[in-house]
């Protein structure tokens, strides 16, 4: 009998707080008032009026491409136990951030920021919505790249199922559903 490999995947919209949203406030300020200096520019030095009229919509469409950057989702794919997480920015680009397997957790269970705060670890991965929210996990694990890693992500019902199988009891594998809002 030939065992069926397991496959998952799942889309994570990162929250933007309070930071983010002041870094956007920034970016349009600035956009609109280096566009106002050079469509002065372009009023007060008539020769140049084309040349200031691009650079002054270049700062707008900058400071858009700026902000919509901001838009981060993290994607996480589970092949047998192996975990592909992406992060994909704006949906205009996709980078790898890391490939973990579920068999190498040291330690596994549902995150909370305190019990990791005094922990040194040589990389954090947050690649979760935002790290106080209750569907959070973490995994500590040591990476062949990245070192002794902390990796927080929020997992749906399907991801936990599809990695449960392979991560170590010891590690915390049967702690699965302790802190997910949507569990039965």
């Amino acid at each position: 009998m030939t065992k069926m490999d397991s496959y998952c995947e799942y889309i994570v919209k990162k929250k933007n707080g309070g930071k983010e949203l002041a870094i956007q406030a920034l970016i349009v300020v600035a956009a609109l008032a280096v566009f106002a200096l050079f469509m002065v520019l372009g009023a007060v030095i008539p020769n140049f009026s084309m040349i200031t009229t691009l650079l002054a919509f270049g700062a707008l469409y900058g400071g858009y491409r700026l902000i919509t950057n901001m838009n981060v989702e993290y994607e996480y794919i589970v092949t047998n136990g192996e975990m592909d997480i992406d992060k994909i920015i704006a949906k205009r680009s996709r980078k790898r951030l890391l490939t973990v397997n579920a068999r190498t957790f040291e330690r596994f269970g549902p995150f909370k920021e305190a019990d990791h705060a005094s922990e040194n670890y040589a990389n954090r991965v947050y690649a979760c919505s935002t790290p106080n929210d209750p569907g959070c996990y973490y995994a500590v694990l040591n990476h062949q790249t990245m070192g002794h890693i902390l990796l927080v992500f929020t997992p749906n019902d399907n991801v936990l199922n599809n990695l449960k199988t392979y991560i170590p009891k010891q590690a915390g594998g049967n702690a699965l559903y302790g802190n997910r809002p949507d569990a039965h």
